[in-house]
Formats: structure tokens, sequence, C-alpha cells
């Protein structure tokens, strides 16, 4: 065969194998993510609990870098100390090692099964969650698929002289190959492709065993590197745990390296199949590196916290989303928990823009004013930010909760922007025109004010408190907090009025930009408070549901009483 086309095979095989490892994990995210990460959750009380839900993950996941994504989403929401992560990355490690030990036997006959079931069930399919399951079955069906043509395209690799001399003049330099592994798994972003393509090349004697085995080497050094360039720029506790895991592979490949060739010679006592050598070799890495390291979590969480320490304020307040990872646009859950990250984000920016306002309100600051501004454009740049990233994430069907989810989000920032329109282009000309025109408020204004303020930004903050735990009794509060600002803001108006009554001298001005800023600030708040709504409606809906429910069986007992006995 030419060497053109045998190149052309094994690129197109290895393609496919990854698009295959692809449609497994984005099936089993998006079917089942939600589950996952309460699994995840669930096993992060101890370190043998966190290896243990690490392992699990993975094999249902098949990949060790979207179980890296999700802790590492763990730890930026505060929820995994860098110690439970690094120990649920090497469960993770395991993991793949034991989908590889899986996949490594013959396996070819289930692929036209399950790819003939895979398209079936994604066709006919209704829910989204049945599609997903079709999904994952295409994807297992490619990657049988995708072995069988390697092993095909790689047999005349052992009969290629110049494919024969490259890995001979490998055999000397363990280093190099580690390397060269650790340089085609980064490019693959696959630790499980590129261990299974080594394994066809071994078996159909395409490469001598020792380079094998450093490749081996090379591909768990490798693996790390993905989820470790895909939090780069998060916080630092979402670094910490995929830090930690290079940090555990790269000193087990230090240690394990020199003594390559005794390893060789061990695996080969336990069994005579060099694939099978193979195989075990990168299962006893990773369950070594594991039982070593176990033991040694917290200090490597230190060590991580040294090495990744919190950046500068200036970072965590920048004027824009920093968590919109593209990375986690494959699990829907971890993008939308980013997503929820900087709209809190944002909330903060809101909360400090009212706060500048009600002080260049009373002190009469320009300054300040600009400071208002400023947190307007910022707020623009959130807004787009967050609608964009959760645009490209609805381009894939999503399960209705988390399609709902975005929805919520996305309503709220725009609502925040809103807020900030009203603030910059009413509430900010007012203030100027009051400011140039030297317009006097009275005391009993400047007071209404001053409450009015201190109401909204009570129900400011609480709004981003139901946003985020859609807790029933939070948003029971804040509409209560609505219609109580509501309230003071009518008894307000009619107060003022009243003083115009009596008082016929009254600056026209100064009433005109009173009642103009109530009404502002009613707008707001009304803006603010919507996010109650949607958490009510659910409570309703589970109550509808549940009464439904109540009923059918009362129907159904009544019904089985109504029916005669039958008698022999």
């Amino acid at each position: 065969m030419h060497a053109t086309t045998v190149l052309i095979s094994l690129f197109g095989g290895v393609a496919l194998l990854l698009w295959g490892l692809r449609m497994v994990n984005t099936g089993v995210t998006r079917a089942y993510g939600r589950e996952l990460g309460k699994i995840l959750n669930f096993s992060l009380k101890n370190r043998f609990n966190s290896f243990l839900g690490g392992l699990g993950v993975t094999m249902l996941l098949q990949s060790s870098t979207a179980t890296a994504l999700l802790t590492a989403s763990f730890a930026g929401r505060g929820m995994v100390a860098a110690s439970a992560g690094i120990a649920v990355m090497l469960g993770a490690d395991v993991g793949t090692t034991l989908v590889a030990q899986v996949l490594s036997f013959d396996l070819s006959w289930l692929a036209p099964v399950l790819l003939f079931l895979g398209f079936i069930r994604h066709s006919t399919a209704k829910s989204t969650r049945a599609k997903n399951l079709g999904r994952i079955m295409l994807g297992l069906g490619m990657m049988l698929t995708a072995l069988k043509l390697l092993v095909a395209a790689s047999e005349p690799i052992r009969d290629s002289e110049v494919a024969q001399f490259v890995f001979s003049s490998l055999s000397g330099e363990p280093v190099m190959t580690v390397l060269i592994g650790g340089l085609l798994t980064f490019v693959a972003h696959s630790s499980l492709a590129t261990v299974l393509f080594i394994l066809t090349l071994v078996k159909t004697g395409g490469i001598p065993l020792d380079v094998a085995f450093a490749m081996i080497l090379g591909a768990n050094l490798g693996g790390a590197l993905p989820p470790l360039l895909a939090t780069l720029n998060a916080d630092a506790a979402s670094r910490r745990p995929p830090l930690g895991n290079l940090i555990c592979r790269l000193t087990a490949v230090i240690v394990v390296l020199p003594f390559l060739t005794l390893v060789q010679a061990e695996m080969a006592r336990l069994t005579p199949d060099i694939t099978r050598q193979v195989v075990n070799f990168h299962t006893f890495f990773n369950l070594g590196l594991a039982a070593f390291f176990i033991f040694f979590t917290g200090p490597m969480g230190r060590l991580t916290e040294i090495l990744a320490p919190e950046r500068a304020l200036t970072d965590s307040n920048a004027p824009g989303p920093i968590h919109l990872d593209r990375a986690a646009l494959e699990s829907p859950q971890l993008a939308i928990a980013n997503a929820i990250r900087d709209t809190l984000r944002l909330g903060d920016v809101v909360e400090q823009m009212f706060r500048n306002y009600q002080v260049a309100f009373e002190k009469n600051d320009p300054q300040l004013l600009e400071k208002v501004r400023d947190a307007d454009e910022s707020i623009k740049e959130f807004n787009a930010g967050i609608k964009s990233y959760l645009t490209e994430l609805g381009r894939e069907s999503l399960e209705e909760e988390d399609e709902a989810r975005c929805t919520e989000i996305m309503t709220f920032t725009t609502n925040m922007e809103n807020i900030g329109n009203i603030v910059v282009l009413n509430m900010a000309e007012l203030l100027e025109r009051s400011r140039v025109d030297q317009v006097v408020f009275s005391k009993e204004d400047i007071d209404d004010h001053h409450k009015l303020f201190e109401m909204l930004l009570n129900n400011l903050k609480l709004s981003f408190t139901v946003f985020l735990t859609q807790e029933v009794g939070q948003a029971t509060n804040l509409l209560s907090g609505k219609q109580a600002l509501r309230d003071k803001e009518r008894k307000a108006v009619n107060s003022h009025l009243q003083r115009l009554r009596q008082g016929p001298g009254m600056d026209e001005m100064s009433s005109g930009l009173h009642l103009g800023l109530l009404s502002d600030l009613r707008r707001i708040n009304s803006m603010i408070t919507a996010v109650a709504y949607p958490v009510l409606a659910k409570e309703e809906k589970k109550k509808k549901s549940a009464l439904q429910k109540n009923e059918t069986k009362k129907k159904d007992k009544s019904k089985k009483k109504l029916k005669p006995e039958h008698k022999l």
C-alpha cells in the first residue's frame, strides 16, 4: 500500500475515534450531566470517596478532561477544596485506564449493532434525553469502527523500512519518545485516544515494545495539559485541581522512566500478549500513581495554593465576564454554572452603580456620576458576553430544565442592562440638570429619596439570592419587598403633592425632578423583582402536578372498589 494512502487511512481512523469519543462525552453530559454532577458533589466528603467519584464519572464520560472541567467548576464555586479536587483527578486517571482495558478487546462485532440502534434511537426519539442516548450508542459504534480501521491501516507499517527505521531510532531515546507521546495526546486532547492508537500499532507490530511503553508515559503526561490550559484564565480555585494532577503525573513519569526496561520485563511475566502488556502497564501506572498520592492530597493541595495564589482584585473586578470558558460548552451544566458566576459579578457592578449614584445625588459629585456611566458600559459588556455564550450553548439540544435556566439567565441580565439604561439616560441626566440649575430639594423629599434607595438596594441584593438559590421563600420575600417599595413610593408622591397644595411657592423644577426620580425607582424595582415570578411559577406547577397525581390515584382506587367481585 502506498505511504500516502496509509497516512490518510490512519488520520481518518484517528479522526473517527476522536469524533466517537466526543459524541459519547457530549451525549452523556447532555443526558445525565446533572446526575453526574450530583454524584461527584456527593462523593466529595473525603479523599477516598472523591477518588471513587472521579473514577465512576470518568468511566461514563470516557474523558478525564471532562471530569477535570466538572471538578474545576465545583472548585471555582467553593464547593471543592484543592485536596479533594486532586483526589477526584486521581480517580479520573484510573477511570480512563479501565475504559482503555475494555476497548482493548476485540469488540468490532458490536460496532454495527451500536451504529444501527443508535441511528434508530436518535432519529425516532422525541425527548432530548432519548436523542442523547442514541448519540452515545452512535459514538461507541464509531469508536469501535475506528479501532478496526486503525488496525487495518497500521498493518503496512510493519513492513515499511522507513517506519521501522524511525521507530527503531526512538528505542534509545525514551525522553524524546515520552515528549512525542505527550505532544500527540495534547493535539488529540484525549489520552484515551492516544493509548488506543498505540495499542493498534503494537497489535500489528508497527512499533517496538519499549517505544510503546515510553509513549504510554507521554500519553499520561500529555493528558494532564488540556484541563490545565482550559482553566488557565479561570480563578485560582478552578486551576488548582488540574495543576495538582499535572504535578502528580509529571513526578510519576520522572520516577518510572529510568526503570522502564525493568517494568517492561515485569509486564512480560504477567502475560505473553504484547497488547495486554502495554494496556496493563497503563493501568498499573495510574493505579500506583493513585495509591501513592491519595495519602498526600493535603500537602499537594497546599502546594497548588502556593503555585496558584488568588489573583489581584483587578482580575475579579474586571469590567467584563471572565468565566465564560468555551471549552465548558460541551457540558451544559458546567457552562450554565460559568454563566451564573459572571451574572453574580454583574450584580456587584449594578449594586456599586446604585451606591455611587446615591452618594453622587446626595453630595452632587460629578466624578461619581462618571463612574456610574462607566458601570453602565460594563453592564452592557456582561450582558452581551453572557447572552452570546448561552446562545452558543443552545445550538445543541438541551434538557428542558437547562433550557429554562438559560432563558432565566438571559432575561435577568437583560433586565440588568435595562436598569443601567434607566440610571444613565434618565436618573443621571436628572442629576445633571439639578446640578446645573442648582435645584434644592426639600428635607422631606431628600428623606424619601434615601429610604427608597435603601429599599431598592435591599431588593437588588435579595433578587440575586433568588436568582442563585431559586428558593420559594426568598422569592415570596422579594415580592413583598416590591410591594413595600411601591407603597412607600405612592405615599411619598401623595405627601409631595400635599405639600405642593399647601405651599404654592415650591420650586416647580424641584418637584418635577423629584417625581421623575420616584417613577424611575419604581420602574427599576419592577425589573429587579421580576426574577421571583419564574420561581413561584415552578412551585405552582409542582403543586398542580402533585394534586393531579393525587386525584388520579383517588380515581383509580374508586374504580377498583366499584368493580364487581367474581365468586367461584
